[in-house]
């Protein structure tokens, strides 16, 4: 999913080299071309290894993979498209997540249809391994858990979380964020894998 080329853009700058975009609608396909971005505008379930170069590559796809209708057969047809020792980095939400979590049927990210996969990095790492990835590194680096929380104060039912969100200080506010993500509990979740 190129979408409008943003990605591709600052990619072709920092490594000088012309990536291939992945965008089945017509409309962001369109935008990416008159980019000058090499575009294949299908659905990547729809790719076969001919609509690729033959050298190694790495593949990006970013807050995609919650909106996916089947994760398994997403990633098995990225593996048959990927040569060994080619790359996946991804990013999705973490059902585990402290937002999410806390604020549970009220959270913005959970907005079915839109959002039909709430892996975690426990799960995640099961699916890598089921469809034949090798797990490089999977972490949670989110940075606006807390500040989602603070910003929907009214709906967090939690006792400890409406304290904590009522009496701490910045300070104390951004040190609770950045244990958050050091321990595998922001809501958003970034993958990296390789084909072996």
């Amino acid at each position: 999913g190129g979408g409008y080329g943003l990605f591709a853009e600052e990619i072709r700058e920092l490594t000088l080299q012309n990536p291939i975009v992945i965008e089945p609608s017509p409309h962001l396909a369109s935008v990416c071309r008159n980019k000058d971005i090499l575009v294949v505008e299908k659905f990547l379930e729809d790719l076969t290894p001919k609509d690729l170069p033959n050298t190694h590559k790495v593949f990006v796809s970013f807050e995609l993979f919650e909106h996916l209708h089947d994760p398994g057969f997403f990633m098995s047809c990225l593996y048959s498209l990927m040569l060994p020792g080619d790359i996946f980095i991804f990013t999705t939400l973490s059902g585990l997540g402290l937002d999410i979590q806390v604020l549970w049927q009220e959270s913005k990210s959970v907005t079915p249809p839109h959002h039909l996969n709430f892996f975690n990095p426990y799960s995640i790492k099961l699916l890598l391994k089921r469809t034949g990835f090798n797990t490089i590194q999977i972490t949670t680096p989110g940075k606006l858990d807390i500040d989602i929380l603070r910003n929907n104060e009214a709906l967090v039912k939690d006792r400890f979380w409406k304290t904590l969100l009522a009496i701490s200080s910045e300070n104390e506010k951004q040190s609770w964020q950045n244990w958050i993500a050091e321990q595998g509990y922001s809501s958003h979740m970034w993958v990296i894998c390789r084909k072996p």
